[in-house]
């Protein structure tokens, strides 16, 4: 009995299939982040640059 639980465990402790899913998880928020972030400042300046050029008119 003891020897069966302590190889499930192990195999539970040694199994990184999940593993990539959890990665990919990751790497997809960083995206997500730093492409808000980006569009943020981009709309920002367009902004700025469209009141601007209407103010000169």
């Amino acid at each position: 009995m003891r020897s069966t639980l302590t190889n499930k465990i192990s195999r539970f402790f040694t199994d990184v299939a999940g593993a990539t899913l959890v990665e990919y998880g990751v790497a997809l928020l960083v995206v997500v982040i730093v492409g808000g972030a980006t569009i943020g400042a981009l709309a920002t300046a367009v902004g700025n640059e469209i009141s601007e050029t209407t103010s000169a008119f």
